[in-house]
């Protein structure tokens, strides 16, 4: 007779302990998911605001937090607000227990906050997944970075352009994380959903650690969140790789087996899946599409040959002088990168009206800061600029530069005689 497992009446203290302590980490961390969705949630990053200011200059000796959450996900606010939601967790864990220390079980609770984190850990995977799967994370390497001097990178930066570097190792990443993250919406597959996930993110999170990519918080919390799911089966996998036990099989109850919630379900789940795996398609196959579309002779790396300011002529010396301007395009967005001679980088987006020959550059995560600029082609290699940045006037005589990199010409070859290591 097959040995089937089911859910245990009685939780230890450890694993009561244990659930009430994650129950309250993972809703404080990922609220209001999934109304999120549907709704501003700005309410709730609104909330933490005196909280987080109070803890840094009570905690921390901070006067005030200014910074919110940007293109950084590991602000002094993010860390803050992590070290309240873990104090937070342990206080409510203490007074759950005291009030609660009769509680056999939370099986009920458990299978209904299992579900929530299981689709909010694979909608998150399927989403960074097929960024990566379509090229439109990491992009393709800029000219910006061809020029740019190894030395001068940021550990992120290198991190970015060796990924950047390889389309089919970043579609492999990508099909782990969209994988891994679709068999969370199914119980049956829970467990190799997330085994699968805990080997895909552990990598991600020693990446975002040792490149000082700054979703060091973010992407541990998904870990965390894989483990969680994965505890469920410890002891099963403990006697199949460790104990060399013979393992029964679980049994997956629904919580109701009245027809209307089977198949309103199956409807939801559908809905789900399918509206968020269509939408993020489509947005891929879109982002993909613009990515291979030509681009115009505007594009490319320039030397900027003179350089005005207020209609002086700028001296080489002068450190706001631009030495280099790149017009790249990175996956789906289009970028520029301005630099001096002393290696000062500034990455700029813009936005171009052909007809109109005009270009107006804003300030990257300062959308406020507009600089407006006209534009001449005289021809493929050379590109006039003349406008506004800030109060002063700029004119600007670019020069194309012409370079063949052996990094992108030197392709792959089944057969290397000898090592080539450049």
């Amino acid at each position: 007779m097959e040995q089937v497992l089911t859910p245990s009446v009685k939780w230890t203290f450890i694993e009561k302990i244990s659930f009430r302590f994650f129950f309250l980490f993972f809703v404080l961390q990922i609220f209001p998911f999934p109304l999120g969705y549907l709704l501003d949630n700005g309410f709730y990053n609104d909330a933490w605001t005196w909280p987080i200011n109070w803890a840094g200059n009570t905690f921390f000796d901070i006067p005030e937090i200014s910074v919110r959450p940007n293109g950084s996900g590991d602000t002094t606010w993010n860390w803050i607000q992590l070290f309240l939601i873990t104090c937070l967790s342990f206080f409510g864990t203490a007074v759950w227990t005291a009030i609660d220390s009769k509680k056999t079980n939370y099986n009920k609770l458990n299978y209904w906050f299992s579900v929530i984190v299981r689709f909010y850990l694979g909608i998150t995977m399927l989403s960074y997944g097929f960024a990566k799967v379509f090229f439109s994370q990491f992009g393709t390497v800029t000219s910006y970075r061809l020029y740019e001097q190894f030395g001068d990178m940021s550990p992120m930066g290198l991190l970015w352009t060796f990924m950047a570097f390889s389309k089919g190792y970043q579609f492999f990443t990508g099909l782990g994380e969209v994988v891994g993250g679709f068999l969370l919406f199914f119980r049956r597959t829970t467990l190799i959903g997330s085994l699968v996930l805990i080997g895909v993110m552990s990598n991600v999170v020693l990446l975002n650690f040792f490149y000082d990519v700054p979703v060091k918080i973010f992407s541990s919390l998904l870990l965390s969140m894989a483990f969680y799911l994965a505890a469920a089966d410890l002891k099963r996998l403990m006697n199949l790789f460790f104990l060399n036990r013979p393992v029964p099989a679980r049994t997956y109850p629904l919580y109701s087996q009245k027809k209307w919630f089977k198949w309103s379900r199956i409807v939801l789940k559908t809905l789900i899946i399918g509206g968020i795996g269509t939408v993020l398609i489509l947005q891929g196959i879109n982002s993909l599409k613009y990515q291979k579309s030509p681009q115009s002779a505007f594009y490319g790396p320039y030397q900027v040959k003179q350089f005005k300011r207020n209609q002086l002529d700028v001296p080489l010396t002068d450190t706001l002088r631009w030495e280099r301007m790149f017009v790249d395009r990175r996956g789906a967005t289009d970028i520029i990168a301005i630099t001096n001679q002393y290696g000062m980088q500034q990455r700029i987006g813009f936005e171009r009206n052909e007809k109109k020959k005009s270009i107006v550059l804003s300030e990257w995560l300062s959308n406020d800061k507009k600089h407006p600029f006209t534009y001449v082609q005289p021809d493929s290699n050379t590109l006039i600029l003349s406008g506004k940045w800030n109060n002063d006037s700029l004119y600007l005589e670019l020069q194309k530069m012409h370079k063949k990199f052996q990094l992108i010409h030197r392709g792959f070859h089944w057969v290397n005689e000898q090592p080539f290591n450049k």
